[in-house]
């Protein structure tokens, strides 16, 4: 009796050791995905903020007095260029230097009038940016882990005698746009990956594209923004 007792407690003892063990193994791979989502939502809000600052301000009109005392329209750029890739699709966004000296890494370097917010994905799987208007500048990190950066943007099919804030707008993809002057939004697409893999990451999920992505155990998400340019629409 000594004996079956003394197993009986031990397979007890053991049967509640593998169910801690369990439990630990559960909350840390919880605390993973926990701290993983964290990561990727901190830098999507830092990238966010940044598209909605430069949104504000992007082909602003640059307004100035002439020797007569009278304001006179100087120039207005583009708001915003861009080129189309599988994967690897670039954004510019221009904006007065005058309106706001801060190029996309924060710095306040530029004497030029325009600064080129331009960004495009690394090599490193990184959104990295640079004012495309200075010479000499380098591509910056931003965030880490984006594997897919694609934009969409609404052109106007400006009519003769039409209101301009009311021209029937169509989502094109860079190459399809005819007059950049004439983009009144943009719609941005950035597909992040957590850095480890993680036990609870899903088997697929659907990219910028809609496409089906494999899962390989890192934890994914999209950031979809639909941002208007203020300054347009106002001609």
């Amino acid at each position: 009796m000594l004996l079956a007792d003394a197993l009986l407690s031990m397979t007890l003892t053991l049967g509640a050791l593998t169910a801690t063990v369990s439990a630990w193994s559960d909350l840390r791979a919880t605390q993973q995905n926990m701290q993983a989502l964290e990561q990727l939502h901190t830098q999507q809000r830092e990238v966010q903020r940044l598209l909605e600052r430069l949104s504000l301000s992007a082909g602003a009109t640059l307004v100035t007095t002439n020797p007569g005392g009278q304001l006179q329209w100087v120039s207005k750029s583009p708001p915003v260029g861009g080129t189309e890739g599988p994967r690897e699709d670039t954004l510019t966004w221009l904006v007065p230097r005058e309106i706001d000296p801060r190029d996309c890494q924060g710095n306040q370097a530029s004497s030029l009038d325009l600064l080129g917010h331009q960004f495009k994905l690394s090599s490193k799987q990184e959104l990295s940016c640079k004012d495309s208007q200075r010479s000499g500048t380098l591509f910056q990190a931003l965030a880490e882990r984006v594997e897919d950066l694609q934009v969409l943007y609404a052109e106007a099919s400006v009519i003769p005698g039409l209101d301009p804030a009311q021209a029937p707008l169509q989502w094109k993809t860079a190459d399809q746009v005819l007059d950049w002057r004439q983009v009144r939004a943009l719609n941005g697409c950035l597909r992040w990956a957590s850095p480890a893999k993680l036990r609870q990451a899903p088997a697929t999920m659907q990219g910028c594209q809609n496409e089906s992505v494999p899962g390989d155990g890192r934890l994914r998400q999209r950031l979809r923004s639909t941002l208007r340019l203020a300054s347009q629409g106002d001609e």
